[in-house]
């Protein structure tokens, strides 16, 4: 038919029909006598199918690529429509802009706020749905690149399995052509280049024992193709990854099962050892061992004679603290008319009570010195606390009692003729022993019944630090009456010890003599010593089992691996026989393992985190060391599926 005929066919004018074929699209015959040319009918169809494909905005190029068999009409639409949707999301945000421009009041448009807007518009979510777009390009070529087909005999020569594909091709109309002969042959249908392979399989249709024949078409380079080789390779990676996952879900959901009871259990066993670990640490703060300076005997712990000897070892010892050091004085109060600044006051106070009435004095160390004694339990005089008190001089707390005895207050200043204890000659009586006479002030007042808990407690409270002053004051011997401390670190309990043996310190022996001397200690470690006992032997056993828990666990990456793809070794010597590298074929198969281990193991690591067995951060900790555990086995288990017999398999001789 002439040109005027197919004009009136295909809606197309003359000049539209020979662009289509200076273009290469279209090459009608010519007629012997005239040179004229002469249309046929698959001409008028493939001008019809150009019309379409340009109705939909196809460029010429995948036109081209299209008439020319290198691309399947469906392939090309459905990359077309990709193409379209993403130009009509750039013409929404476009319409959108125009609106707003045409909403705006002010004559004169401010351009750069819109280019900004324009830009960032383009800009969000751009390289993700680009990105997106490239994956579904690239997952749509890997899909329709491979074709199979079966047969009903056994293709085990390179003759039959070229008979196989000439029935093939002769069977559907398709143009054959063999480029190379092999065991995998090389051959060209209708002009798309195909890499062959056959395996021993059974049809699913027929049940019946038959060869699988795979044909597998070059990858080819679209003329609008942007994707960048590496890119292409990552994309085609994670599409047969996904596509393995899904056509395996058995297979896949048994991994991930496995690899979800696993970390499970190592999350319980290792939240236990840490859990374990972290009481053994805390112990000393939990179960404090505490100690205190008794009598031989054990029977006193208040009124004793303590020498310094023990006081300095102690002191010295870098594994004390909360040291509570008590020294016992005695005071009479000099309480007459003649010690007040002026008679009216004297006349208010009490009936004088004579200076023979002893006072108990304690010097203290600190408030914690005297049970239950606490900040609020101190009334203090202004501008008055513990921390100035402790490092203050001629100072005390007077008990309430006390201060209604002898009608003192808040800030009166006490006159006491002080002396101390001291063991007679026999050493088991004790007498008074003179000191000299000092002037006090209240600057604290303590209440005896919520305060004080002791048999006989003191009633005023003195520093430390002065009551030393006291002693060098009057030339005597200092001895403290009571003392107790803190281990700072119980583990290094025996050290201690030894160090206070070398002072002259025993332990208390109830059989003893009852006597004043404080040389005798008395640790309350009974607890601590159990209870430390038993968690150190509970870490040992869980440490213990380690080593073979972490055998276990890169077993598992070896063994799962190995089970799994046993079944799967016609699918590896099948991408190996299409051209897919070695290199590669494991590296998809290993990745695909160690996502999978890695969902299983996420999934066992927030059940053991939401049982509450470990800590987010431990959880995170345990997750990775699976994974590298199972990522050694696995890649032992890789590494011997990589030296399979790719012929062997293809063959059932495997």
């Amino acid at each position: 038919m002439n040109t005027k005929q197919v004009e009136e066919l295909t809606g197309l004018t003359r000049q539209n029909i020979r662009y289509y074929e200076r273009q290469g699209l279209l090459e009608p015959a010519r007629a012997d006598e005239n040179d004229y040319r002469d249309y046929s009918q698959k001409d008028v169809e493939r001008l019809k199918l150009i019309k379409m494909l340009r109705m939909l905005d196809m460029p010429l190029k995948e036109i081209e690529r299209v008439v020319n068999g290198e691309v399947s009409v469906k392939e090309a639409v459905e990359h077309q429509g990709e193409q379209l949707l993403s130009q009509k999301e750039q013409l929404q945000a476009a319409i959108e802009v125009c609106a707003s421009i045409q909403k705006e009041k002010n004559a004169v448009i401010d351009v750069n706020a819109y280019l900004e807007r324009m830009e960032r518009m383009s800009g969000s979510g751009g390289m993700f749905a680009q990105i997106m777009n490239d994956y579904k390009q690239i997952a749509q070529e890997e899909k329709e690149r491979r074709f199979s087909f079966h047969v009903p005999y056994p293709v085990n020569t390179e003759g039959t399995l070229l008979q196989a594909i000439q029935e093939y091709a002769a069977g559907h109309g398709m143009k054959l052509k063999i480029i190379k002969k092999g065991r995998y042959p090389e051959i060209k249908l209708d002009n798309v280049n195909y890499t062959v392979v056959s395996v021993l399989e059974e049809d699913p249709k027929t049940k019946s024992m038959g060869t699988k024949i795979i044909c597998r078409r070059e990858k080819q380079t679209r003329p609008d193709q942007t994707i960048s080789p590496g890119r292409q390779k990552l994309f085609q990676g994670i599409h047969l990854i996904g596509v393995n996952i899904r056509r395996h879900r058995t297979k896949s959901i048994l991994n991930l099962t496995i690899c979800f009871l696993t970390v499970l259990v190592l999350t319980f066993y290792l939240g236990n050892l840490i859990h374990t670990q972290v009481q053994f640490d805390s112990l000393a703060e939990k179960i404090p061992v505490t100690a205190e300076i008794a009598s031989p005997n054990g029977t006193l712990k208040n009124g004793l004679f303590i020498r310094e000897e023990v006081l300095d070892a102690l002191y010295k010892n870098g594994n004390v603290k909360d040291v509570k050091e008590i020294v016992e004085l005695l005071g009479k109060v000099k309480n007459d008319k003649n010690t007040f600044p002026d008679q009216e006051k004297a006349d208010t106070k009490q009936e004088v009570i004579p200076a023979t009435e002893e006072t108990k004095i304690w010097g203290v160390s600190s408030e914690a010195c005297t049970k239950k004694i606490a900040e609020k339990s101190v009334q203090w005089c202004e501008d008055w606390n513990w921390a100035l008190f402790k490092d203050g001089r001629e100072v005390c707390i007077a008990d309430k009692a006390f201060l209604e005895k002898y009608g003192y207050e808040p800030g009166d200043m006490i006159t006491l003729d002080l002396g101390r204890y001291k063991q007679t000659l026999s050493g088991v009586y004790l007498e008074r022993e003179e000191m000299s006479t000092e002037n006090i002030t209240i600057v604290g007042v303590m209440e005896r019944s919520d305060t004080l808990a002791e048999a006989q407690p003191p009633e005023l409270l003195i520093p430390l630090f002065y009551a030393k002053q006291l002693f060098e004051k009057n030339d005597k011997t200092y001895f403290a009456s009571a003392l107790s401390f803190t281990v700072k670190d119980p583990m290094e309990l025996n050290a201690l010890k030894q160090d206070l043996k070398d002072a002259g310190m025993k332990t208390v022996v109830t059989a003893a003599k009852d006597s004043y001397a404080g040389s005798a200690i008395r640790f309350d470690d009974a607890v601590f010593i159990e209870t430390a006992g038993n968690l150190d032997r509970t870490l040992n056993l869980l440490k213990g089992y380690l080593p073979f828990l972490f055998l276990i666990v890169l077993l598992t990456g070896y063994v799962v691996p190995h089970l799994l793809l046993q079944g799967r070794r016609e699918e590896y010597a099948v991408m190996r026989a299409l051209g897919t590298s070695k290199k590669r074929c494991i590296l998809l198969f290993f990745s695909e393992h160690i996502l999978l281990a890695a969902f299983g193991g996420g999934l066992g690591s927030i059940a053991g985190v939401a049982a509450g067995a470990v800590k987010i951060r431990h959880a995170g900790l345990i997750w990775g060391i699976f994974l590298v555990c199972y990522l050694l086995g696995a890649a032992a288990a890789m590494w011997m599926f990589g030296r399979i017999s790719i012929a062997a398999v293809l063959a059932r001789r495997d």
